[in-house]
């Protein structure tokens, strides 16, 4: 079958994959390539080697590898490097007395290019930020303003569970979160206890999230009323414990409090979560 080798090219770490094609080359996955790019030519890492017929390969338009690079290539100093970069950056800053935090500086390899990532509370117009930083710098600049959670992928951390934060180390991608995920895990609804480094809700509750929605389903919400089904007695749900799938329940007839498990009742009342109606 005809078609088009491709790899998929990472630029950074837990970055996005964008698939370029190639010939003649020899490419395996932890190859370094130069490819072009949107900003120009730049290095990235070989992750995933694959196939495309002739009608995919026309649909996605791929640009080719430019090259496979070589050790002394990727090793090769230029005019700038990042740490310059920031420090010069951040005293331009200061003298135009600018509300923005320098993050992290990328040079495109070459070192005519340079991106600067930043947060601020607000807008901030830095036009002439730009022109005194690529007077400066002998290079063209782009600054980049992200959001809290970017800022928090860029910069890395450890997370409340004692790893390193999943969108630097393997997320590649935000997904959206809701409270109502932490609230099908019964998780208390502490902002300290459910929120990241970004101070947004964790990446993470939607890992389980559709395990949790398919478990609560089974479980009678507090206030539903089951009967035991070995004394046949009248019961009330008081609290439900997903993960182990039991009960605490109380009795009409006293106010003993015993814990079951869901297939020791029988549900004679079917109360639904607030969230669900």
């Amino acid at each position: 079958m005809s078609g088009v080798n491709i790899v998929g090219v990472q630029f950074k770490r837990a970055g996005k994959i964008y698939d370029f094609s190639y010939t003649d080359l020899e490419l395996h996955v932890g190859d370094k390539v130069l490819v072009e790019t949107e900003w120009g030519e730049s290095l990235g890492k070989v992750v995933v080697v694959g196939f495309y017929t002739k009608e995919e390969s026309k649909e996605r338009n791929l640009k080719p590898i430019l090259r496979k690079m070589s050790k002394r290539e990727i090793d090769k100093s230029f005019h700038l490097t990042a740490d310059e970069v920031t420090r010069f950056t951040k005293r331009k800053i200061t003298r135009l007395k600018l509300d923005m935090k320098v993050l992290k500086t990328e040079i495109l390899y070459g070192g005519s290019r340079v991106i600067i990532f930043f947060s601020s509370p607000g807008r901030v117009d830095f036009r002439d930020l730009v022109k005194d930083l690529a007077s400066g710098l002998k290079a063209r600049v782009e600054l980049k303003q992200v959001g809290p959670r970017d800022e928090t992928k860029l910069l890395g951390g450890v997370g409340i569970c004692g790893r390193e934060y999943c969108c630097s180390s393997f997320l590649r991608e935000f997904v959206p979160v809701s409270i109502k995920m932490a609230k099908n895990q019964n998780l208390a609804l502490n902002p300290t206890k459910v929120s990241g480094g970004c101070g947004r809700l964790l990446c993470c509750l939607t890992y389980e999230d559709k395990s949790y929605q398919e478990m609560r389903l089974l479980l009678p919400a507090p206030g539903s009323e089951v009967t035991i089904k070995e004394t046949d007695e009248k019961a009330t749900v008081l609290k439900t414990d997903l993960l182990n799938q039991s009960l605490q329940v109380s009795f009409k007839t006293s106010k003993e409090v015993r814990t079951y498990k869901l297939e020791e009742v029988n549900i004679t009342t079917h109360v639904r979560y607030e969230d669900e109606e």
